[in-house]
């Protein structure tokens, strides 16, 4: 089973550090989503490698591959230069990942103004399940959700 991810970049609730109890919490129960799809059969995980649950869903799969050595984490980007113009803490947490996944597929050469949504259009193309990092919000998320809704994917909501 395969199983991709989506969500907000930021958050309607600002965590205030990567200590902060609404970030730990919210941390545990992605986890635990992706734990109870490994035990139900799911043993490829997809993330478009965004800032915010792109990123903090992968390290998840990283951990609990700790656990579950046969699970894959697979990056489905939307350019090779995805993460050029972020700032150096998100870079670094992107090349840690990136560098621990299984496979990396690049959907467009080069950034292009549709790179983005051909990437979350891909993610659910490619899924059994998605896991949803939702606050029912306009943008890419909302996208995604609506799109894998259409195309009859389970999704698996967690709240902020």
């Amino acid at each position: 089973m395969r199983v991709a991810f989506t969500g907000h970049r930021e958050f309607s609730v600002k965590f205030f550090s990567d200590d902060d109890p609404l970030l730990i919490d919210l941390k545990k129960r992605i986890s635990a989503e992706i734990e109870k799809t490994i035990l139900d059969g799911a043993d490829e995980f997809y993330s478009g490698m965004a800032i915010g649950t792109d990123m903090m869903a992968a390290d998840e799969v990283l951990k609990l591959r700790e656990k579950y050595p046969h699970i894959k984490l697979i990056a489905m980007i939307p350019c090779p230069n995805q993460c050029e113009k972020w700032g150096r803490e998100h870079i670094l947490q992107y090349t840690r990942i990136m560098e621990q996944c299984d496979k990396i597929m690049t959907i467009s050469p080069e950034y292009t103004s549709g790179c983005m949504h051909k990437r979350d259009r891909a993610l659910v193309d490619i899924c059994d399940l998605l896991i949803a990092v939702y606050e029912n919000r306009s943008g890419g998320t909302r996208y995604t959700v609506e799109y894998a809704r259409k195309k009859g994917r389970k999704i698996i909501f967690v709240t902020v």
